[in-house]
């Protein structure tokens, strides 16, 4: 079944995580962290997009030479920073069957196909999620879930955002895309902070809306030769706020100006 997705959403996600080897969960919690930023306290809440959010790479932008390119697994990933985004654009090459699991459990999103972000917003290289930690998982049926780490756990967060999930037709007809904005306020930085990026996706290969751990795969990315498990932030390889090639935290220290 192919169709296509569109998605402005405010997420409340649920606190649940899929680790490294694709399936395990963390405890759920219901709370709000004390302390933690509000997401919608700068003027405007939203912006405007500067692409048009359409699952598409047509637009001039992503051909700009300061475009991030990242493949692991079966996904391309583009990745353009501008001041006042971050825009993402995937690409994913899928044979299995079109499938998710609806069953009514909140984190099925990481169960069906999807693809993951993960961003250490301030660097602060941790070994488990903490405060200015996110993961951003977005169905291909167009279902969204977004966390924060605090204390080692993946937390709900709500946050605005963009995205759109297009099925491929015609010689793409084996690909999926999925195009996404998320505002760089939101991640409590402005346009020339340096983060730290990783990703995941998930193939569903079974078609039954039955959730069980062998019916879908869990695929991470290698970066350097080292496999970067995206519940371990000091792993994240450092995306620059002007763009450019992913760096090891090594390289990006080698080149960063001495105060």
């Amino acid at each position: 079944m192919k169709k296509k997705i569109t998605a402005m959403l405010l997420a409340t996600a649920v606190a649940t995580s899929l680790a490294a080897c694709g399936g395990d969960q963390t405890p759920e919690y219901s709370y709000s962290i004390p302390g933690k930023s509000d997401p919608f306290s700068y003027t405007g809440n939203m912006i405007k997009s500067e692409l048009k959010i359409d699952g598409s790479d047509a637009d001039e932008l992503w051909s700009d030479p300061s475009v991030t390119k990242v493949r692991f697994s079966s996904c391309d990933v583009s990745i353009l920073r501008r001041d006042t985004a971050i825009y993402f654009y995937f690409k994913v090459y899928d044979i299995t069957p079109y499938s998710y699991v609806n069953e009514g459990a909140a984190d099925e999103v990481t169960h069906s196909d999807s693809i993951e972000i993960y961003i250490d917003s301030l660097l602060g290289r941790y070994d488990t999620p903490q405060a200015n930690c996110y993961q951003i998982n977005f169905g291909r049926d167009g279902r969204t879930r977004i966390l924060s780490g605090s204390g080692g756990i993946w937390y709900k967060w709500e946050g605005m955002y963009n995205f759109e999930a297009r099925e491929g037709f015609n010689t793409d007809y084996d690909y999926y895309f999925i195009e996404a904005m998320i505002p760089v306020a939101q991640l409590g930085i402005g346009a020339t902070e340096d983060i730290g990026v990783a990703f995941g996706h998930v193939d569903r290969h079974i078609e039954e809306n039955v959730d069980l751990e062998a019916y879908y795969k869990w695929n991470g990315m290698d970066f350097d030769n080292k496999f970067i498990d995206p519940q371990v932030p000091k792993l994240y390889p450092v995306l620059r706020a002007t763009g450019g090639d992913l760096l090891t935290y090594e390289q990006y220290l080698a080149q960063k100006p001495r105060a």
